[in-house]
């Protein structure tokens, strides 16, 4: 098991632990649903536009990286 991270726009880092990059970039697809992505964008983006959930995973699968 290994750690993955992914550092948004915003500074924020999330950490996930998982076998394979794939499972990591599940792991942070599955958290950052609709609900989740309008959470983090109320807490960490204020006053910008909500993404799409498909920009987002685009994005996920873009910066995940080991920890």
């Amino acid at each position: 098991m290994a750690s993955y991270k992914m550092t948004c726009s915003c500074g924020d880092t999330m950490t996930v632990d998982a076998a394979t990059r794939d499972e990591a970039v599940a792991k942070f697809k599955g958290m950052m649903d609709e609900a989740g992505i309008k959470m983090h964008m109320s807490e960490k983006h204020p006053g910008e536009p909500l993404i799409s959930v498909a920009d987002c995973h685009r994005m996920i699968e873009e910066h995940v990286v080991l920890a």
